[in-house]
């Protein structure tokens, strides 16, 4: 009987870890259409791309190295525009997400109406088109500002008044599901609201502020949008941004040049998210220890 039940031990062992790696085998064949699907339409473009931007167009395709990204970096409009992106996002990324946290703090300590709560998430809601339209008839009203050296102003009010609502709901969340106690012995130990804030409070909505972050410099980018919407492809060269540069580079059919401005315009993306996040993980840790 003990040999036999010896025996069949390792009998069981062998099934159970053939059940797994059948499961196993079951998942990765799931999602092996997307990896496909995700390979063909995402992975080999962008690997080809590269390729691309390192020759010439014509008949006959040279390779040129590294000429269509100094070619970018030395155009007069690359440089305007990337002067542009840098300004926006460093004033209007910056003051969307500090107006939306002092909102979810006010909101949160005396938690107001629900109709003004709805007033300001309801800009999430309405289309690109419809609020471009709203701004263009208030901003030339009077005068054209769009025209004018207060232009980015303008566009900055536009991406604030479209991005609150979102930055909004994620702090709000952030900060009810906080810890109280903690709150509450940070009151005990006689700190004030600014001490708590500052302490206490801000802390810990850093992985929030860090999402946010991330989603907010994504939403700049699609600024675009309204700024064509009302100025066309070639507006005033105060909001003259990246995507116009691309888009007219695009028109002009200097797809090399295109190829090269688009993965210059993504390594800059993933670098300053990068910083982020190691600057958040040396702040979570600094707080730890």
């Amino acid at each position: 009987m003990e040999d036999s039940l010896s025996k069949m031990e390792p009998e069981k062992k062998k099934k159970k870890l053939a059940r797994k790696k059948i499961k196993k085998l079951k998942g990765y064949l799931f999602i092996l259409p997307s990896l496909i699907g995700f390979s063909i339409f995402f992975i080999i473009p962008f690997l080809e791309g590269i390729k691309y931007s390192f020759y010439k167009s014509g008949f006959i395709k040279s390779f040129v190295g590294f000429s269509n990204y100094k070619d970018v970096l030395s155009s007069g409009a690359f440089r305007l525009a990337l002067k542009n992106n840098l300004l926006f996002m460093l004033v209007g990324v910056t003051l969307a997400i500090a107006i939306s946290f002092l909102l979810a703090l006010v909101i949160y300590e005396i938690n107001p109406p629900k109709h003004i709560k709805l007033a300001i998430i309801l800009p999430i809601a309405i289309p690109s088109a419809v609020t471009s339209g709203f701004f263009r008839k208030l901003f030339t009203s009077s005068f054209s500002i769009l025209d004018s050296d207060y232009a980015m102003i303008a566009v900055i009010l536009i991406y604030i008044w479209r991005s609150v609502g979102y930055n909004l709901i994620i702090y709000l969340a952030a900060l009810t599901s906080m810890d109280k106690s903690i709150i509450e012995a940070a009151k005990i130990d006689g700190s004030n609201y600014l001490q708590r804030i500052r302490h206490v409070i801000f802390p810990l909505t850093i992985p929030s502020t860090v999402f946010v972050f991330i989603v907010s410099v994504i939403n700049s980018f699609k600024v675009f949008r309204d700024v064509f919407i009302l100025e066309g492809g070639y507006p005033n060269q105060k909001i003259y941004m990246l995507q116009h540069y691309m888009n007219n580079t695009f028109r002009n059919l200097s797809y090399q040049r295109l190829t090269a401005a688009s993965y210059m315009f993504a390594l800059a993306i993933f670098a300053f998210a990068g910083l982020f996040f190691y600057l958040d993980k040396r702040y979570s840790k600094g707080l730890e220890k």
